[in-house]
């Protein structure tokens, strides 16, 4: 099943990532961040102790924060989902 846009994804209590299929956006997490699909936005997940999401566009340019674990699974739809948004945007 495909997800629907706009897709929505908490990483905690107090910050959501929303991907409307152009942008995705961070909110709550010291200030709003916004990376276009332009930009070849990722997300990697390091598990462990500190669990932390990083966000990484293509100039190389990060933007890393805590999750929480019982979020996993949306936050990793959410990642599938912009690495095949990408993955179409690349093609010509």
């Amino acid at each position: 099943m495909t997800p629907t846009l706009p897709y929505e994804a908490p990483t905690s209590d107090s910050v959501l990532l929303s991907f409307d299929g152009r942008v995705l956006e961070v909110f709550g997490y010291v200030d709003a961040a916004r990376y276009h699909i332009w930009e070849e936005p990722r997300l990697a997940f390091k598990s462990g102790r500190f669990r932390r999401l990083t966000i990484t566009v293509k100039s190389g340019r990060q933007h890393t924060m805590p999750y929480d674990a019982h979020l996993l699974p949306g936050l990793q739809g959410l990642a599938d989902l912009l690495a095949r948004s990408v993955s179409e945007k690349r093609q010509p």
